[in-house]
């Protein structure tokens, strides 16, 4: 099955001291996370050109690849912004269905 992309804003509720996510909404259908497979930042640029990049520029992401209870396979991640202020109000995304 090839990789289905979403890009779409998510419900997340997360849970424990480190904040991992639970469960997840996308319309109106509830996702719950059986198992977090793997976790990983992400502090890159995107596609700024070469001569732009600059520090205060980078996304700041934790993308985890999850496992439903329904047996599917997810990429979310926890977009924390660029600035420190906004790391508290970032935002959850549904990347793709692997």
């Amino acid at each position: 099955m090839a990789p289905k992309f979403f890009g779409r804003e998510i419900e997340v509720t997360v849970s424990g001291e480190v904040k991992v996510p639970v469960s997840f909404r996308i319309d109106q259908r509830q996702y719950e996370i059986a198992e977090i497979i793997a976790a990983w930042p992400d502090h890159e640029f995107g596609r700024a050109p070469l001569r732009r990049k600059r520090w205060w520029q980078r996304h700041h992401r934790n993308y985890y690849r999850v496992k439903a209870t329904s047996d599917e396979v997810f990429e979310i991640y926890h977009d924390r912004g660029t600035r420190l202020e906004q790391a508290r109000k970032g935002k959850w995304y549904l990347h793709r269905q692997v």
